[in-house]
């Protein structure tokens, strides 16, 4: 099936799903975060004046041992996170999956819509979501001396070292490092970051479908600048399929936040410390390859392949528990399953599950091998709860699914990261903007011994 390219220019009135009011004058996104920075600007004074002191949470030692985990401590202005699920500026994503424009002809969210949403606080109109969505597309071309610097590289190193490595090269085309050195204002500081982040959101899917495109020998396409992020993404890299693109559009849309995540809370460490854009990303990707975050996507693919290898395409509930409990007996990981926030089923999982209802796939060894996933996802939670101490939440997460859908459409498992590393640095993005403009102190918490952690306890139970 041939893809679609909606056009991102002349579509005002045409863009789905749009509630904000038409008829004030469209906003450009420079325009739209600087018309909010008083009002939360106001809002952080009141804060850090009439209640600076008072206490919102009692930290236990739990909190300090299991990785902060229940300690609310990091201003996350772009979303609230809890045990519940996460929130972006109030809404859930079922509400933002309704309220959000969609493309002409497509019924996901835009990625575009969403970014904007998340910047500013705000349904875009048509006319500023179609602006918008033109301005990251003129900024999606990557540097000749970038392109260069990819091309000598070796296919034989992963994915996202590459990636790792062109974030640091594209450095040097900082805006705000440069800012910096003219000493500019600390309160404009944030222009000029927001012009690496939205240069950074638009190349770093350019980036990617190159290190894709080079390793499977693809020849360079022409980027269409009347298209969006997600569909100039596909045709890069050679699959330029609607439900492709569909795809993309949803996962680029509804993984760009979820708090203070390992890959999240790396990078707004690092950005603290006012460390450009393109570095903070990279660290960001550095925190992704661990398997207890977002590893754990290419490893739920893997472990769900060779489950279907051993156990076939329609095993009895008592095959995959025998087999799921054999995987823990031998101290495996059973990827895909838990989370370190959500104590309640991810709300992303039912999305994808609905997609697949909607686009479902013609090739029995795809149907076969999702429905093994969703046959393992409504059977593992309860052996999971009785075996493995201490787990909170055995249900399936975004994870058990997202990385084998893409596995499906033919996206190799060593890419998964980096395609979702695009929707997230898109996300950190709009968090990154609003440090500088809130003017946010570097992150410096204090640390101790179990031995003064020990003698904290007890001083206070005297």
């Amino acid at each position: 099936m041939n893809g679609f390219a909606p056009s991102v220019n002349g579509i005002a009135s045409s863009v789905n799903g749009s509630s904000a009011n038409h008829t004030e004058k469209p906003q450009t996104i420079f325009e739209a975060v600087a018309a909010r920075i008083p009002s939360r600007a106001a809002l952080a004074a009141k804060l850090m004046t009439k209640y600076r002191d008072s206490a919102i949470h009692e930290v236990t030692v739990e909190n300090v041992m299991n990785g902060m985990r229940g300690l609310p401590c990091v201003l996350w202005e772009i979303s609230e996170s809890s045990a519940t699920g996460v929130k972006h500026h109030t809404k859930t994503l079922t509400q933002l999956e309704v309220e959000l424009p969609k493309w002409p002809g497509s019924t996901q969210m835009s990625p575009e819509a969403m970014l904007w949403f998340l910047y500013t606080a705000r349904i875009p109109t048509p006319a500023e979501l179609e602006t918008f969505a033109a301005d990251l597309s003129r900024r999606a071309e990557v540097p000749l001396e970038a392109q260069t610097f990819l091309h000598a590289l070796s296919k034989d190193i992963s994915p996202e070292s590459q990636i790792i490595m062109l974030l640091t090269f594209l450095s040097r085309y900082s805006k705000f490092n440069l800012a910096l050195a003219n000493g500019i204002s600390k309160d404009e500081l944030w222009k000029h970051a927001l012009e690496d982040a939205l240069d950074l959101s638009a190349r770093l899917p350019m980036l990617v479908a190159s290190v894709y495109a080079k390793a499977h020998g693809i020849e360079k396409t022409e980027h269409l600048r009347s298209s969006d992020l997600a569909h100039n993404f596909a045709r890069q890299i050679g699959k330029d399929d609607t439900d492709f693109v569909e795809f993309t559009r949803l996962c680029w849309s509804f993984y760009m936040d979820h708090g203070a995540s390992v890959s999240s809370h790396a990078m707004r460490l690092v950005s603290s410390a006012w460390t450009e854009p393109y570095t903070t990303v990279a660290t960001g990707i550095i925190g992704g390859t661990g398997p207890l975050h977002a590893k754990a996507i290419g490893d739920s693919v893997k472990f769900n392949l060779k489950a279907l290898s051993t156990l076939g395409s329609d095993p009895s509930k008592e095959d995959i528990l025998d087999y799921v409990a054999n995987c823990l007996s031998q101290g495996k990981i059973i990827p895909g399953y838990g989370h370190a926030l959500l104590r309640v089923p991810d709300a992303r999982l039912e999305i994808l599950r609905r997609f697949l209802e909607t686009h479902p796939s013609s090739d029995p060894n795809v149907h076969s091998f999702l429905s093994l996933i969703r046959s393992m996802n409504d059977s593992v939670p309860e052996l999971l709860r009785e075996r493995v101490r201490g787990m909170k939440n055995p249900h399936p997460n975004g994870d058990a699914l997202n990385g084998c859908i893409l596995h499906a459409y033919g996206l190799p498992s060593d890419y998964l990261l980096v395609f979702f590393a695009c929707s997230r640095a898109m996300g950190f993005m709009t968090q990154y903007i609003w440090d500088r403009a809130l003017g946010l102190p570097m992150e410096r918490p204090l640390s101790l011994t179990m031995d003064e952690l020990l003698t904290k306890v007890q001083s206070a139970q005297k």
